[in-house]
């Protein structure tokens, strides 16, 4: 009886032990150290995918020293920096077909090599093979006044003609990776073709050319042309003397712009486009005061 008595004040002291260890143990939820992040950025007609990993500076020198000159870098933290299109994109004036790809850069002093791999499994850069590159270029860096603490890529700098890029911070540089969309040259061939060459008559093409033109800030004399030969083909389109009287204000010539606009008043007058032939008639009250 004694024994068991022994046996069970034992095991309740155990029990308590246990149960006063457990109590003490503190379980820390501690932020990563380089949080995943993942983003798609529409561009064009496409989508860009970007995953990577998002390393701090936390008081080390980055480049020249944590990450080495001319030596390659997975380009963030943890499993490799990822690209995936969802069609054509042209990068560093490549045209790199719609999948995904990693992303590693040898980073240097003044300038950067840009690597576009194949292999999207990678963990960082082991098991890298260079046999599998799809597209390999150099690029300047420059130096921000802003310091980034956290590495970051974003897709910024959009321009109307399909033009952006895909950018590189951290500490204080950036690195701008020229992207594009094959839209801006398919465009081009069929103005080429159809405007330049074919000579094409066709009221809705040439306010689309010139449009486009103007849009995208190329031949401001040649979109003019293409708009006043368009308004001759139709003359009840109030869009196309409306777009000429822009582009002969940008180009200063008033009188012309003048001109165009009054045009189009007539013609937003008969379709009840109230707001914007009181914008216009603002316009040319405006130049009219130039001359």
């Amino acid at each position: 009886m004694k024994k068991l008595l022994l046996f069970n004040a034992l095991l309740f002291l155990f029990w308590t032990l246990s149960a006063q260890q457990q109590a003490s143990k503190i379980d820390f939820k501690v932020p990563t150290p380089s949080p995943d992040a993942t983003f798609t950025q529409q561009f064009g007609e496409l989508e860009i995918k970007v995953s990577y990993g998002r390393p701090l500076t936390r008081g080390r020198k980055i480049f020249g020293a944590l990450v080495p000159y001319d030596s390659l870098w997975r380009t963030g933290a943890g499993e490799c920096t990822t690209l995936e299109f969802r069609a054509a994109v042209i990068i560093g004036d490549k045209k790199m077909e719609p999948g995904k790809y990693s992303l590693f850069t040898i980073p240097g002093a003044e300038e950067w090599t840009i690597v576009l791999n194949t292999d999207a499994s990678l963990h960082g850069s082991f098991g890298y093979d260079q046999k599998k590159d799809a597209h390999r270029f150099t690029i300047k860096s420059s130096r921000t006044e802003r310091f980034y603490e956290t590495f970051s890529i974003e897709i910024n700098d959009f321009k109307l003609n399909g033009e952006a890029s895909l950018n590189l911070l951290w500490e204080n540089t950036l690195v701008r990776i020229p992207l594009r969309t094959p839209a801006d040259d398919d465009i081009m061939t069929e103005i080429q073709l159809r405007l330049l060459k074919n000579k094409e008559q066709n009221a809705d093409l040439l306010f689309q050319a010139a449009n486009y033109y103007y849009a995208t800030r190329r031949d401001l004399q040649q979109a003019a042309q293409w708009a006043l030969a368009a308004e001759k083909l139709d003359l009840e389109n109030f869009a196309i003397p409306n777009l000429a009287q822009k582009i002969f204000a940008d180009m200063q010539d008033y009188q012309m712009a003048t001109q165009m606009a009054q045009r189009a008043i007539v013609l937003g007058e008969k379709q009840n486009r109230t707001a914007a032939v009181a914008a216009l008639k603002k316009r040319v009250d405006e130049w009219l005061k130039l001359k």
